[in-house]
């Protein structure tokens, strides 16, 4: 896909259900950063079926809504903010705003040196998981064991929600998902592999906060939901649903 009257250089797509207080202190977080670079960049916000306030904390925040009627999970809510993009590059991030933005710029290089993929990693050199719960931390360390020993060798961090991608593999990536909730990443990395498409990994920074409280589940449940995905990924393979057309 040429870049040729490409708008932006960047679209930042923000999944969010349930985020009335975190969604209009990260769109201002964002622009604070982005309004001091050199480059156009484009917000979206996806509201997954909120039944507080996002929307309406969004539209106050001067920001583009897509909004569903009804829950439908995370990963609907990625793949409808990236097919929607209309950036040069898409990111998407999570609506707590939980690591460092500048980390964008290390992944926007790789793009342009090549990369059809980037996604941010908690595991590598230069990354800091700061005041992470070690809770959390081990059933991201479980979720990617999982995911690196079935289906995605080599990749260190598959969970981190900081991932940036080149506007047509994007299109090309998110027009074959079909996970709407747990088990999306690896999807959408699974299928750009399948697409022979280049992935690189970025060291990213947990920005340090007080710890609150946390919706994560256990580390069962997490291997349960892991393997469910996998399972599920390969499913679709076999059948050919990964195929474009």
């Amino acid at each position: 896909m040429s870049n040729e009257g490409v708008k932006y250089r960047l679209s930042v797509v923000i999944p969010a259900y349930l985020e009335e207080n975190n969604i209009a202190p990260t769109v201002k977080s964002l622009r604070i950063y982005f309004d001091k670079q050199p480059y156009e960049v484009e917000y979206i916000v996806v509201d997954d079926g909120s039944t507080d306030q996002t929307s309406e904390a969004v539209e106050k925040a001067g920001v583009r809504v897509i909004r569903f009627e009804k829950n439908k999970g995370k990963g609907a809510a990625v793949r409808a903010g990236m097919l929607a993009g209309e950036g040069q590059y898409i990111l998407f991030t999570d609506a707590d705003y939980p690591y460092e933005i500048n980390a964008v710029e290390k992944c926007m290089e790789l793009l342009d040196s090549g990369a059809d993929v980037v996604i941010g990693s908690r595991n590598i050199e230069g990354s800091d998981r700061g005041r992470e719960r070690a809770k959390r931390r081990l059933i991201s360390k479980i979720g990617n064991l999982v995911a690196r020993i079935f289906i995605l060798p080599g990749i260190s961090d598959t969970q981190a929600g900081f991932k940036c991608f080149k506007r047509d593999a994007a299109r090309r990536i998110f027009s074959l998902t079909m996970i709407d909730g747990w088990g999306f990443d690896m999807e959408a990395l699974y299928i750009a592999r399948l697409l022979g498409l280049k992935i690189r990994e970025a060291p990213i920074r947990l920005i340090p906060r007080a710890i609150l409280p946390s919706r994560i589940q256990s580390p069962a449940r997490t291997a349960i939901n892991v393997l469910g995905s996998i399972f599920r990924i390969h499913l679709n393979r076999m059948s050919g649903k990964y195929r474009e057309k």
